[in-house]
């Protein structure tokens, strides 16, 4: 994660009046919750003129909502590397969609890239669809499951308030203000990578994105047969065991890391090593840094 909310930043972003007045309202439910330990439980949803992009957050949520918003926009989470922007790609798949900034930004970078966006999370689904569909985006496909190791229905834990926390991560990150009963358990749908891509009839991925909240490994073990046809990976890691799984499990598999973020949670951006499913990647690419 990075530094969360610039509201002097998000007003420059602002498109009208009535915008403004809603940044100005979540900037004070910002400081309610982070500073005071206030929750608010309103589950209804609103929309603001962000940039070129109309965005829908949750009033109980925007607060948190509004530093994923900023880290991606502002600060190009995922996308630190030119090579991961996704301008010239055809497929990516965004694990871990949440409300959907990701899958924005790489579609702004590249219309006429196909998404597959998938967020298990039902309330974090349903501002995900909104975001999608009321900017008018095209080929985007949106999949309200989780990605894991087998098929059927699973358990999974979330907060309500805070739709970008989840699964494992909950209780992996010592949180002391998260107390047991903000935490809710619900029953989702769940399928596995290989199965989501027969679903949507890919055979080549172009960048993988996973954010599944400290599932990364399982995932990509259970899914070894298809490693050979993703071209790069990012990896958001939760702390130290979960990177240097990532990273072990990857450089055994074919894949070199070319660059690192140095935070508690960041990023892993990783390229397949064969030159002939990713030519304009292999090499020293642009930015790469251990």
């Amino acid at each position: 994660m990075g530094k969360g909310a610039d509201f002097r930043w998000l007003r420059k972003q602002v498109k009208d009046e009535e915008s403004m007045e809603r940044i100005n309202e979540i900037e004070k439910d910002h400081h309610l919750v982070f500073e005071e330990g206030k929750i608010i439980k309103n589950k209804k949803l609103f929309d603001v003129n962000l940039g070129k992009y109309k965005i829908w957050f949750r009033k109980g949520g925007a607060c948190s909502s509004i530093d994923i918003y900023t880290e991606i926009f502002k600060e190009n989470d995922h996308l630190l590397i030119p090579e991961f922007s996704g301008k010239e790609d055809k497929i990516v798949l965004d694990l871990g969609a949440n409300e959907g900034y990701y899958t924005l930004k790489i579609k702004q970078n590249n219309p006429e890239c196909k998404i597959v966006s998938v967020e298990p999370n039902p309330l974090a689904f349903e501002a995900l669809e909104k975001n999608v569909k009321s900017n008018n985006l095209k080929d985007v496909i949106l999949v309200n499951k989780a990605v894991t190791t087998k098929t059927g229905k699973m358990l999974l834990e979330i907060v309500p308030e805070i739709s970008a926390i989840g699964a494992k991560e909950i209780r992996a990150q010592k949180r002391p203000w998260l107390k047991e009963e903000r935490i809710k358990k619900i029953t989702v749908d769940g399928t596995t990578l290989p199965q989501l891509c027969k679903e949507c009839d890919i055979d080549i991925i172009d960048i993988l994105k996973m954010d599944v909240e400290g599932q990364e490994v399982e995932i990509l073990e259970s899914s070894k047969d298809l490693l050979k046809d993703i071209k790069r990976i990012v990896v958001e890691h939760h702390g130290e065991e979960s990177r240097d799984e990532a990273k072990r499990f990857l450089s055994n598999n074919g894949f070199r890391l070319v660059f690192e973020e140095k935070r508690i949670c960041g990023d892993l951006y990783f390229i397949n090593l064969n030159p002939l499913l990713a030519p304009s990647v292999h090499g020293k690419i642009s930015g790469e840094r251990l």
